[in-house]
Parts: structure tokens; sequence; C-alpha cells
């Protein structure tokens, strides 16, 4: 594997615990209806469906595909991710089809998925074009690649969204008492400043050299066309019914975005 990807790979593990606590809440709450119907509003084929989750994390997209039964595979690099993914089907009853694979080098036959879904996946990418090339060969013909992601890049230290995003981590904390990553508000503004301002030196060695200040859906949606990639289109906002008020907050200058593509029917 990569020694990019291991880092990467390496940094979902370490937040794997919080992710499934969001996770476990997430499906619990109004956000579960909310992503099937913004899911599937955007595939026109009825019946089981074959989907492909790539980067599944803790399995809440495959978990509410599977939920309206369609067939489910779903791949992560984490095996933490996966064991929380495994144990969060076993639970709700489902069947999941996991695998341990990296989206960079797919492990499946060409024209095998009706949809793919991913998200907060893409900005981590170490080579999107590479990806996207997979994620084009393993669609069936006339299937449908669904990316929700953010420009959470440009809330790193030197980018654009920086300084407002700390303004509204601040102010979240404030009013909320916390943030998603299990961190509480003692009253000590400075520290929380000093949180923000920076990740890890090994985090900035990865994320750093990914997407630096581009703007997100637009440079994928030039990509996904140079790739071959039909009927492309984008949503720049779609958190009104998939975020609460907390999350509108803290990433409000960052919203949830979508883009969709098809595989064209005649290559």
């Amino acid at each position: 594997m990569n020694k990019d990807q291991e880092k990467i790979n390496e940094l979902w593990t370490r937040g794997a615990k919080n992710y499934n606590r969001i996770i476990d809440d997430e499906i619990n709450s109004f956000r579960s209806a909310g992503w099937k119907k913004q899911i599937l509003s955007q595939v026109k084929t009825e019946g089981e469906l074959e989907i492909l989750d790539c980067g599944c994390g803790p399995g809440f997209f495959s978990c509410i595909m599977a939920q309206e039964g369609h067939h489910v595979t779903g791949i992560d690099g984490s095996e933490l991710m996966l064991s929380f993914a495994i144990q969060r089907a076993k639970e709700l009853g489902l069947s999941v089809n996991y695998k341990l694979m990296d989206c960079h080098e797919l492990d499946f036959e060409d024209n095998s998925f009706d949809l793919i879904i991913s998200r907060n996946v893409t900005h981590t990418l170490r080579d999107h074009k590479a990806v996207y090339s997979q994620w084009m060969r393993v669609l069936k013909p006339g299937g449908v690649l669904l990316i929700f992601d953010a420009n959470w890049h440009l809330s790193r230290y030197g980018y654009s969204e920086h300084d407002e995003s700390v303004r509204r981590y601040v102010e979240c904390m404030k009013k909320y008492g916390s943030d998603f990553s299990g961190n509480i508000y003692d009253g000590n503004e400075e520290a929380l400043l000093e949180r923000f301002k920076k990740h890890s030196p090994d985090e900035n060695e990865v994320w750093d050299n990914v997407l630096k200040d581009k703007i997100r859906p637009d440079w994928d949606a030039g990509l996904l066309h140079g790739i071959g990639f039909a009927n492309v289109d984008y949503d720049r906002d779609i958190i009104e019914d998939l975020w609460d008020d907390k999350e509108k907050c803290i990433y409000g200058n960052t919203p949830m975005f979508m883009i969709r593509a098809e595989k064209p029917r005649e290559l």
C-alpha cells in the first residue's frame, strides 16, 4: 500500500471511536430519513440496487441503504472503522458485505454497481483521477455516482476559510458547550483558539499535499468530465434537511455539497 495512504488510514483509525459515536447519534436521528431521500431521489432505477459505499467508515450509508432493501458493499481502509460497521449492521439485523480495501485500487469486476456513494472521503484522496476512474470502471453503464463532501481543506491554517471557521468554532463551543470531537468548553477561549489553529505535524504532512486551495465541487466536476462521466451536476449546499443547528453553526461556511454523475450507457 502507498505510504501516504497508510498515513491517511492511520488518521482515520485514530478518529474511529469518536466517528462511531457520531454515527450512533446520526442513525437514530432525523438524518437517516433525510439521507435516504437525498440519495435515492438521485437514482431512476427501480428495484434492488447494487450499491458500493466507498470509505464507509462505521457504516452509516451502508446500513441505511440496506434498510431500504438494497444489496450493499462497504469498503474502508481502516480495520477499526470496519469493525464498527460490522457491529452496527449486526445490531440492526442487516446484511452488508464489508471489505478492507483501498478505493484507489478496487478489487471488483467492471460494471458491478448501479450506484456508488461516498461521504466525507474525497477530500482525503491522494489521487482523485485514479479513484474517479476506478469508480467509472466498476459502475454499470447508466450507473450513478454520488459524492458528498465539503471544502474542509479550506478551513485549515493559511487557507481562505480558516478565520471564519475559527470564529464559528468559538461561537459553537460557547453556545452548545462542545464540538463534534468530544471537546468540552471550559470557558477558556484562548485554549479554544489554540486547539483550532493547527493540526499535528503528521496530519499537516498528509492533508496539505492533497487539495491545497482548490474550490470544490467545481474542480471535481471538471475532472469527472475529463474522465468521461456524463450528466455531471452538483448542488453546492445540501445541508438544510441533513444538518442540525449545531452543525450549521460550526460548519456553515463550508456546507456539504453533492456531485452527481453517470457512467454513459455507451462508451
